[in-house]
């Protein structure tokens, strides 16, 4: 089960059949390009970019009724 889009599902906390929010949130595949662009010379903040590119990074997946995190989609 993982989507980086939101999904329809049954919360298994509040058991109400809702529609996932999905949130951008900073994973390994972030911080290894981040890593990767500040080692080869984007020392003037070049290597921060991976963080304001959203399709580079993890999306969290919350009930919009509970509030609880449901899963989280890994892209690395």
């Amino acid at each position: 089960m993982g989507s980086a889009m939101p999904i329809r599902s049954t919360c298994p906390y509040c058991g109400n059949y809702i529609v996932t929010t999905t949130t951008p949130v900073a994973g390994i595949l972030t911080w290894l390009l981040c890593t990767g662009l500040f080692l080869c010379g984007c020392i003037l903040g070049c290597c921060l970019i991976p963080f304001c590119v959203d399709r580079l990074m993890d999306v969290k997946h919350t009930c919009p009724v509970c509030q609880r995190e449901l899963f989280r989609y890994q892209r690395l």
